[in-house]
């Protein structure tokens, strides 16, 4: 039996989905025209921090240049425009993630000062000598440092879930920690090192099942 070549060619490497083009998305990035060693840039460090589209530096160019005011802070002109901009950007965000309010969106400066700030108040307010807190291996510094001096502070313990050859999460030994004592997991979705994309629903349900709260460091994956 003859198979034409293009028909093996689009199972073994099918096209991309409609309207994907990687060279229109790149236009979108001024700093992809930079040549670096005579070569287009090529940028992987996303996991670090990501490089701006050019409507993102226009609207924030045009922030400064038109609209710069203090938020919720006043009842001028300016202070009303940027605070209509500034919510009307929660509302954005709130869309994207699929929220169920507003109000649930909090802007912080990164995922650092987040996950900081859970540690300082509810951290802070529920955890106490002998409760335990479920990290895994995989945890970018930001999400182990907080609960390590967390821990220390009140005398609890904080628990690790290991992985396999492969770098995932060993599932029924993240089940084997959760138990009465545990007042936190804490969990990457994508992790910044490995790559490994983490089964967060069935994380967040194993734990939800027992009443147990879930911290999911989404740096990587939103």
């Amino acid at each position: 039996m003859t198979i034409a070549s293009d028909t093996i060619s689009k199972k073994i490497r099918p096209d991309r989905p409609s309207g994907f083009d990687v060279e229109n998305i790149r236009r979108d990035f001024p700093i992809l025209a930079r040549k670096v060693h005579g070569k287009p840039l090529v940028y992987l460090d996303n996991a670090a921090t990501t490089q701006k589209p050019q409507v993102v530096i226009d609207t924030i160019t045009r922030y400064y240049q038109e609209d710069n005011s203090n938020i919720h802070r006043g009842l001028h002109f300016l202070s009303e425009k940027a605070t209509q901009d500034y919510e009307a950007a929660r509302a954005k965000v709130r869309r994207f993630l699929n929220t169920a309010q507003d109000r649930e969106i909090i802007f912080v400066r990164g995922a650092t000062e987040g996950i900081n700030l859970v540690a300082q108040t509810y951290g802070r307010a529920s955890v106490k000598a002998g409760d335990e807190i479920v990290l895994s291996i995989m945890e970018h510094h930001s999400n182990i440092v907080p609960w390590q001096m967390l821990c220390e502070e009140k005398g609890a313990r904080l628990r690790v879930v290991p992985i396999n050859d492969e770098g995932e999460l060993l599932l029924d030994e993240y089940e084997k920690l959760l138990n009465a004592r545990t007042k936190l997991v804490s969990i990457v979705h994508i992790s910044n090192a490995l790559g490994t994309i983490n089964p967060v629903k069935q994380i967040i349900q194993m734990a939800h099942d027992r009443g147990i709260p879930v911290l999911v460091d989404g740096a990587q994956a939103v």
